[in-house]
């Protein structure tokens, strides 16, 4: 699953997607074009889209033109019906876009 958000904003804040099924997120990528950086991680939503739970200890601080690759989760495990949501923590500059790829699998 990916997305863009052009122009962002350290006020940004984002339901993406609905899960329909239970899953495991295995991977993210955040890549930041222009601007210095965007800091924030995925997040796990309710059923309304609303209060995110974090996915990573730590936010994911993405470079401009580097791609930020995160491996590591501390709640991987997405229930069904809930969202995503991209929490931005801030931002350096003024980026163009925040892209965002989510690999996951689906839980049996």
């Amino acid at each position: 699953a990916s997305f863009l958000i052009e122009t962002p904003t350290a006020t940004d804040d984002f339901a993406f997607t609905r899960i329909r099924a239970a899953m495991t997120i295995i991977e993210v990528d955040y890549l930041c074009v222009g601007g210095t950086n965007w800091i924030g991680q995925v997040q796990e939503g309710d059923a309304n889209g609303l209060n995110g739970v974090d996915t990573q200890t730590t936010d994911t601080t993405a470079s401009a033109g580097v791609n930020a690759q995160v491996t590591s989760f501390s709640n991987a495990a997405i229930d069904a019906g809930d969202y995503l949501i991209l929490k931005t923590t801030s931002i350096s500059g003024t980026p163009t876009s925040i892209l965002v790829t989510v690999y996951y699998r689906e839980n049996a």
